[in-house]
């Protein structure tokens, strides 16, 4: 009994300081307020910022509570469209602090066409959700 107590606290304080490590990178890179600036909506940050919390929220208790929501085609959609847009801002904003873009696109002598290019990228993660999500047996090793 005091064993599983004590794996109880570890697991807990394991989860809870990944957690913290996890927002605390978002936070300093900035996405929120950096998201917020270029779709011109800075009076939404508050919004922002609690919508990011109440969804590590809900993804830490999914883990361990069973919640049943209607398996509608649009809940299902809503849902992998939302994950694509946080994972997508995520990697452009994480490739943004890095500079990466600029240093690949410098070395690949790349001028045109990188509307095209970050569109690609975009629809490649898209593609993926949607067949990792709809299609039984897919599975990413």
């Amino acid at each position: 009994m005091i064993a599983k107590a004590v794996l109880i606290i570890i697991g807990y304080s394991s989860g809870a300081a990944i957690s913290a490590g996890i927002f605390a990178f978002i936070a300093a890179m900035g996405i929120i307020p950096r998201m917020a600036q270029r779709s011109k909506t800075e009076k939404y940050i508050r919004l922002y910022e609690d919508m990011v919390l109440l969804g590590g929220i809900f993804g830490t208790t999914s883990m361990y509570i069973d919640y049943r929501f209607p398996t509608l085609p649009v809940v299902a959609g809503g849902y992998a469209l939302a994950t694509g847009i946080f994972v997508g801002v995520l990697a452009m904003a994480l490739a943004e602090v890095l500079n990466v873009m600029p240093i690949m696109l410098r070395r690949n002598r790349i001028t045109k066409g990188l509307p095209w290019l970050v569109l690609s990228f975009a629809l490649g993660k898209m593609l993926g959700s949607l067949l990792y999500f709809l299609v039984d047996g897919f599975y990413v090793f």
